[in-house]
């Protein structure tokens, strides 16, 4: 044979392995199909399994809710009317089951509980009245589709179920809550957090999914999937998004709620599983082309015997030990493979090494962060808690003061009452009663009488809570809560002075702001009493500097201890003893001040007494 026809080594060994390998790139071809076909199957199984198990899971739900409501509904309670005690009986079924809550309606579906809102509140008709008259129609419990409360303006689903007296349904009790439930069911049951899982009330409606509840709860779900779970209990579909997003969906019919649970995988993962899979088994092929190629080493010994040398060093690699050195001596390139392989061993045991020192660290840091974060979390928790115990004692305090000023407001007014029911016998004798008398003392008696109950209505104004912060002008404040001390001032004979500059007006709580003044003029009270002042006073000035409105307040009681001045503003720091004070009214005043409406609120002594300035 010519010299130039003669076939090179390198050839014959590709044609070799073509041979070799041809029959496993077939083969391989077959099992790729064969795997497509089991995956989308396998695929459908399992979401099929799952929407089984999870319509279970919602089944077992509603029913431990509706067996509780049935219970309560046999509470004695409801036969005697005593609707404040029911409500209590609600709030301990409802420990339970946090975020959820009951509801009481009557025939007309007026709601007579909500423990959504205080007992007493005023509550309007329930919004789903269909579910109240199939209540009272049929006698038997009923699971309401995705409604909005009539009261909390949410997305809730309820299960009613009537209470029976006398062999007829006399109210209808509901236990209703969020979408939000179920969908922490679904995330929290779903074994294959790559699905998303849906729930289905009977409209086709969406109430609950995994992942992005605001966008779609209360929206109709696809029709496809609302054709096919009206004709069939169960079963899977392709479905098609309005993005263009195709994915496999089983769904199964739940038969306690008729609702429907859904789970679906985007096409693209299930497909991106079943690519994954091609790609291995491509290396799996190529790792028998190799051999393939070894059984050419026939040909060439020596080749073969070099790269024969970096299959143990590689498989060391692989198994991760370190390779320190690889024995080859024949062939340039595999020398140069086997030096490339030994810097490779010898970084990825470098990387795994600082891996591991990094996963330590990071393990670490993060129990010291969960630490720190439950720390903080319990000291807010104690801060709020205290800062509501304050509150509660301030107004407490205030109240006991309010009494003694109400008998004191009312002592001269039911003296001058009781003289004017003395005068009509009298005069009657007098021989001076006559119709113009009579209208004139009837007159005089009713303005005495009213302005008793003004009295009363200013008191019951200052202890209402504001709600939201209005504008209001600072005289007008100060005026209410000078009515409101003022007899108790007057007869411990301390004058009251009150100076104005321009008429400042502010942001803010009026009946917290009138709580303020009151907390401050009752100490000047306190103190001017216990220090038996001569020609007592107080002095309230209202004016403006830089922009802010000012109130300060002045008394002539010789001052606050220089040693305690610092001290007055400190939860239930007193000087009256554990009788006579709590300590907290400053503290509280200092909080309204500051904290509730931005201002500054400081004590400071000056000449002859107590200076307490206040800036808005």
């Amino acid at each position: 044979m010519p010299e130039n026809k003669k076939s090179t080594i390198r050839l014959q060994l590709c044609f070799l392995v073509a041979a070799c390998v041809l029959p496993v790139w077939l083969l391989a071809a077959v099992m790729v199909r064969h795997a497509y076909v089991t995956k989308l199957d396998q695929v459908n199984r399992d979401m099929l399994v799952n929407a089984r198990a999870m319509s279970l899971v919602v089944d077992r739900e509603l029913a431990n809710v509706q067996a509780s409501l049935a219970a309560l509904a046999t509470s004695p309670s409801f036969r005697n009317r005593d609707l404040p005690a029911v409500y209590q009986q609600c709030k301990e079924v409802l420990r339970n089951y946090p975020g959820v809550d009951i509801v009481i309606a009557d025939r007309d579906g007026q709601q007579l509980i909500n423990t959504y809102r205080p007992f007493g509140s005023t509550l309007p008709k329930r919004s789903n009245l269909a579910m109240v008259r199939r209540i009272f129609g049929t006698g038997q419990p009923q699971v309401s589709d995705l409604f909005t409360g009539a009261v909390t303006k949410r997305p809730l689903i309820a299960i009613d179920v009537p209470v029976i007296i006398d062999g007829s349904v006399a109210f209808d009790l509901s236990m209703t809550f969020s979408s939000e439930k179920l969908s922490t069911i679904l995330q929290s049951k779903n074994v294959f957090k790559e699905w998303y899982g849906a729930v289905l009330d009977r409209n086709g409606v969406i109430t609950a999914r995994t992942g992005n509840l605001g966008d779609v709860v209360g929206k109709r779900a696809g029709a496809e999937l609302r054709r096919a779970a009206a004709a069939a209990g169960e079963g899977s579909i392709m479905q098609t998004f309005p993005a263009k997003e195709e994915a496999f969906t089983a769904f199964a019919k739940s038969s306690f709620s008729g609702w429907t649970v859904a789970f679906g995988v985007p096409r693209e993962l299930v497909l991106h599983q079943i690519y994954l899979w091609v790609a291995w088994t491509v290396v799996g092929v190529a790792a028998i082309s190799m051999l393939g190629i070894l059984l050419a080493t026939f040909i060439g010994h020596r080749i073969a015997s070099d790269v024969l040398s970096l299959v143990e060093p590689a498989l060391a690699i692989g198994q991760g030990r370190v390779v320190t050195s690889i024995r080859s001596e024949s062939v340039k390139e595999t020398t140069e493979v086997a030096e490339a392989l030994v810097q490779a061993s010898h970084l990825l045991q470098r990387r795994e090494t600082e891996r591991d020192l990094a996963e330590r660290q990071l393990s670490l840091a993060m129990d010291e962060l969960r630490s720190e974060t439950a720390e903080k979390i319990r000291a807010l928790e104690e801060l709020r808690r205290q800062e509501q115990l304050l509150t509660q004692q301030s107004r407490q305090a205030a109240l006991g003061e309010m009494i003694g000023n109400i008998a004191h407001q009312w002592r001269q007014p039911l003296n001058a009452l009781g003289l004017m029911v003395q005068q009509p016998p009298l005069f009657y004798e007098l021989g001076q009663v006559n119709r113009e008398y009579l209208e004139e003392h009837a007159r005089k008696t009713m303005q005495i009488v009213k302005h008793m109950s003004q009295t009363i209505d200013d008191f019951r104004s200052f202890f209402r809570p504001d709600k939201e912060k209005v504008r209001f002008r600072i005289a007008d404040e100060v005026g209410k809560t000078l009515s409101l001390v003022d007899g108790g001032l007057q007869s411990l004979n301390i004058a009251v002075e009150l100076k104005q500059e321009g008429d400042p007006c502010i942001e803010g709580y009026p009946n917290e702001f009138s709580q303020v003044l009151l907390n401050i003029l009752l100490n000047a009270r306190d103190a001017i009493v216990e220090r038996a002042v001569e020609s007592p006073r107080v002095i309230i000035a209202i004016g403006e500097e830089k922009e802010r409105s000012v109130v300060v307040v002045t008394d002539n009681a010789g001052g606050i201890p220089e040693g305690i001045i610092d001290k007055i503003f400190d939860p239930y720091f007193t000087t009256k003893g554990p009788q006579a004070g709590t300590g907290v009214g400053l503290f509280m005043s200092k909080t309204i001040i500051e904290k509730n409406m931005g201002g500054v609120l400081t004590a400071r002594n000056v000449a002859g007494g107590a200076e307490f300035r206040i800036e808005v």
